[in-house]
This record gives structure tokens, C-alpha cells and sequence, in this order.
């Protein structure tokens, strides 16, 4: 069982691994070259403290380009 649950965990790590390579990716062909630009490797640069990654996190019902 554990052989199965390390398998499983080492699977999961390099899924999320390439998928924060292909979301980068798939930004910068939607939006352009990225000010400031975003590592597929940091976690820190992405989610609200990015321009677009904040603009695609914020509900609808507000207007992310709106500085308050």
C-alpha cells in the first residue's frame, strides 16, 4: 500500500508541475509578454499578487481594473 500511495504522490507532483507550466504558457500566448513576468516554477508571483492571475481570480460581480 505504500508503494502505491508514493506512486500516486510522485504522479500528482509532476501533474502539477506541468500544469503550472502550461497555464504560464497558455497566459502569455492570451495576454502578451507579462509585466511582471510569472515563473511556472514560484509559487509567489501568481494568484492575486499578479495582475492577471488576480483579474482571472476576481468574482464577477467586481471590476478588477477598478483600483478600489
Amino acid at each position: 500500500m505504500f508503494q502505491l500511495q508514493k506512486g500516486a504522490d510522485g504522479a500528482h507532483g509532476d501533474n502539477a508541475a506541468s500544469l503550472k507550466k502550461k497555464v504560464v504558457d497558455w497566459l502569455r500566448r492570451l495576454h502578451g509578454p507579462l509585466d511582471p513576468s510569472i515563473s511556472p516554477a514560484l509559487k509567489s508571483d501568481h494568484g492575486l499578487e499578479h495582475d492577471v492571475t488576480g483579474g482571472l481570480l476576481c468574482p464577477v460581480e467586481y471590476n478588477c481594473d477598478d483600483p478600489e
